[in-house]
């Protein structure tokens, strides 16, 4: 359902809008945010219609019966946009919390058959309807922390039937809550159990991501992108070049998941793709980063796997300096980063990979839509665009950096309704 809403006199609004509107930001200062003081914005059936100084609003502006809310003292910002999700699963992985608090090492486990893989007999074993129970009431409490639109990827099936089963709960997910919800197919995403002991078994799933699930979804029409996990334990750069070569055939973008573990390829390889993003990113040289540059590639970090995994921060700052477009996703998973607050992790993305909160800010909306293919949907407070808001309980967007991880988000409007208050 969409609404009629007046947000009127704003302290200050974070528009977004001062700056290119048909790609990423590579950096970005407060100046550059678009702020604008004492502005109302009117949201009329789901979308911003109008917008501007509150001594301008006259009521020809304004839909009849449309609901008020009071912005005086407050900032208001456009809703957030998390463009790296696992957002349906099944079960959960809080063994391995206590596992790795004791010292176990995320490599290890999954090598034992732990991780990703113990989430995949889980999500097999779940119908439908227990999966899209579970992962709305992730995506319930994401919205309320002002994520208005995300990404969700498959990768817990390994097989034909959870992976489509995967992308139809996301699909739903998007029918039921109205939220904006782009997926990606991440088959790719680890070798099953019942392959990995065999001596073909590599050469065998490639080519069934290949020969049967890049074709099936497709077909299906459930799936925006194609990722892989292009690092050292899953995917070698020879079969992600594969995968996505077979990806592109079928008319999908790519995604890719790269250099989390070490230089392994997957940013280079993102690079000779025209990947729209690259994920992870912990371990980049100055090739790396030019190459990402060059082609376009938005580099998207992910700080709260950082600092469940206990690993280094990639380096965003250096990403800045050499003109790449920076995003920041939560990674909500169930092992190594199940954070669904991406308020949250935007101050994380300015402490750990030392972003500004200008740039921070960014990341979480007009470059992470950028990144998705919906920068002329959403990502900034414009005319025409999705009347998807956060108020903040502070005039100043910075307060989400120093005072992170207070209650600080006063009210999310999504479609033009007030979802949280």
């Amino acid at each position: 359902m969409t609404g009629d809403l007046l947000l009127r006199a704003a302290a200050r609004i974070y528009t977004l809008a001062d700056g290119p509107k048909d790609r990423p930001r590579a950096g970005a200062e407060m100046a550059a945010l678009g702020v604008r003081e004492g502005w109302s914005v009117v949201v009329r059936d789901g979308t911003i219609a109008w917008a501007g100084p509150d001594a301008e609003l006259t009521a020809d502006k304004v839909p009849t019966g449309a609901a008020e809310l009071d912005c005086r003292g407050r900032a208001l910002l456009p809703g957030l946009v998390d463009s790296h999700t696992h957002l349906v699963w099944g079960g959960d992985r809080k063994d391995e919390l206590e596992m790795r608090l004791a010292g176990a090492d995320y490599e290890a486990i999954f090598a034992a058959g732990g991780g990703i893989l113990s989430s995949v007999r889980k999500t097999r074993e779940r119908d439908d309807e227990a999966l899209l129970s579970e992962s709305k009431a992730r995506l319930d409490r994401m919205l309320r922390a002002g994520t208005t639109a995300v990404e969700i990827k498959s990768g817990y099936g390994l097989d034909l039937d959870t992976e489509l089963r995967q992308l139809r709960v996301a699909r739903r997910l998007a029918q039921e809550t109205g939220v904006r919800v782009v997926t990606t197919c991440l088959a790719a995403h680890a070798l099953p159990a019942e392959l990995r002991d065999r001596p073909e078994g590599r050469e065998a799933f490639v080519r069934r991501v290949c020969d049967e699930v890049l074709p099936a979804v497709t077909a299906a029409g459930l799936a925006d992108f194609c990722d892989v996990f292009c690092d050292r334990g899953a995917f070698t750069p020879e079969e992600t070049r594969q995968i996505l070569h077979r990806a592109q055939s079928l008319g999908l973008p790519i995604r890719l998941h790269a250099n989390e573990f070490g230089h392994t390829g997957g940013a280079l390889l993102a690079a000779e793709f025209g990947a729209r993003s690259a994920d992870h990113l912990l371990h980049l040289d100055d090739g790396e980063r030019a190459a990402l540059r060059d082609a376009g590639v938005v580099a998207t970090l992910l700080p709260g796997t950082s600092l469940v995994l206990g690993k280094g921060f990639a380096d965003g700052r250096a990403l800045v300096k050499a003109g790449v477009a920076v995003a920041v996703a939560t990674d909500c998973n169930p092992g190594s980063c199940a954070l669904e607050s991406l308020s949250m992790v935007l101050a994380l993305a300015c402490y750990g990979n030392r972003l500004s909160p200008a740039e921070a800010l960014t990341a979480t909306t007009h470059n992470a839509a950028a990144s998705l293919g919906l920068h002329a949907e959403r990502g900034r407070v414009e005319v025409g665009l999705a009347g998807d808001l956060v108020l903040l309980a502070t005039g100043d967007v910075r307060d989400l950096v120093y005072h992170a991880g207070s209650p600080l988000i006063d009210a999310v409007v999504h479609r033009g309704r007030l979802v949280a208050r």
